[in-house]
């Protein structure tokens, strides 16, 4: 209410960084040549819709490769923030980069906590996806300095999120559902840039040094298992596809049976990846060999290549077939997925 107060004496509604009383750059923009993604001739005919979050405009340069911009990382400070439950005001400004949607009364229970000084490490999308808490909120939470307070918004449970931390050797953030902030810290960091890069090197060497015994003898390949998780995308033949890639050696993986450092273990290494376009693909994205594979199973009517950003910057191939429209699901013919593993091995 307080919010609404503002934005109409403002008479507008503000975008939170044009508040910032100082911003600066921590890593700059930059243009790579991307690869292009792998994949058969006619594999884009069969592609009926592409995914809500995404449009041909953004995924034909990840299809065709070429030079690629990376936006800046930067931070923001603004002072005198406020968070209720998933969201986030200062003035008239207000976003949403909790899990959770926005009740009149404010939706947060529990004491307000006032702080001095914070640096905010949320953001929607990786408060609401497991795959985009994996490969932009682990990363993001690196850089605040060491002795800095670091929180975050309520976030959407993830049951694996406690056991990679322990391999990452990350703390998990305060989460604040109601507070005040005198001067908050904010960032954009959705690029990825040099920075960004680094990041994910020094979380890849984290985790191998936390499983030192590991990945000396990995499998040629892992079938990565969706299961029940998140939206439904399910293969109908998919004892078809493990029995092919069973017989090629891949060993098969089903994260929602297994603690992180059982999946880390299996998919240490590994010099290919894979699994149906989605969230648990980020269970391999710190384990994956380096200079490995991604071959992601694409459902016809939400075409997506969400993690091609992510392989182009870790020198990782990104391909993909996909499947047929079938009843309960999407059908993937084994003979397009083997004749694309050839197009990588």
């Amino acid at each position: 209410m307080k919010w609404g107060i503002k934005r109409l004496v403002s008479g507008r509604r503000a975008d939170i960084f044009d508040l910032a009383t100082r911003r600066w750059e921590i890593s700059p923009a930059e243009t790579i040549n991307s690869p292009p993604a792998v994949y058969l001739e006619d594999a884009l005919d069969h592609v009926v819709s592409l995914s809500p979050w995404r449009d041909w405009d953004s995924e034909r340069p990840f299809l065709e490769g070429g030079p690629t911009v990376h936006a800046a990382s930067e931070a923001f400070l603004v002072e005198n923030a406020e968070i209720s439950g998933a969201f986030l005001y200062c003035g008239s400004a207000k976003e949403h980069p909790g899990y959770g949607p926005q009740h009149l009364t404010g939706g947060s229970a529990g004491p307000s906590v006032s702080l001095g000084e914070a640096h905010l490490v949320s953001n929607w999308a990786s408060s609401n996806f497991f795959g985009l808490f994996m490969r932009a909120s682990l990363p993001l939470e690196m850089l605040p300095a060491q002795g800095d307070q670091v929180i975050q918004m309520c976030t959407k449970t993830y049951g694996h999120e406690e056991g990679y931390r322990d391999l990452l050797s990350m703390r998990r953030p305060q989460e604040i559902t109601r507070g005040r902030i005198k001067r908050l810290t904010i960032y954009k960091d959705f690029a990825h840039n040099a920075s960004k890069v680094e990041r994910y090197a020094e979380l890849r060497r984290r985790l191998r040094a936390n499983l030192p015994d590991a990945g000396a003898a990995p499998p040629p390949g892992v079938y990565l298992k969706r299961g029940a998780t998140g939206e439904q995308r399910v293969v109908t033949n998919e004892a078809e596809v493990e029995a092919a890639l069973a017989a090629l050696g891949f060993d098969v993986v089903e994260p929602a049976g297994l603690s992180p450092e059982e999946i880390s273990r299996r998919c240490l290494n590994t010099p290919i990846v894979v699994s149906v376009e989605g969230s648990q693909l980020g269970h391999a994205i710190y384990s994956i060999a380096d200079n490995g594979a991604f071959l992601v199973l694409q459902p016809p009517d939400r075409f997506a290549m969400a993690f091609k950003e992510f392989t182009d910057r870790r020198s990782i191939t990104f391909a993909f077939t996909v499947g047929r429209p079938a009843q309960g699901g999407f059908r993937i013919d084994v003979d397009d997925l083997l004749r694309t593993l050839d197009l990588i091995s």
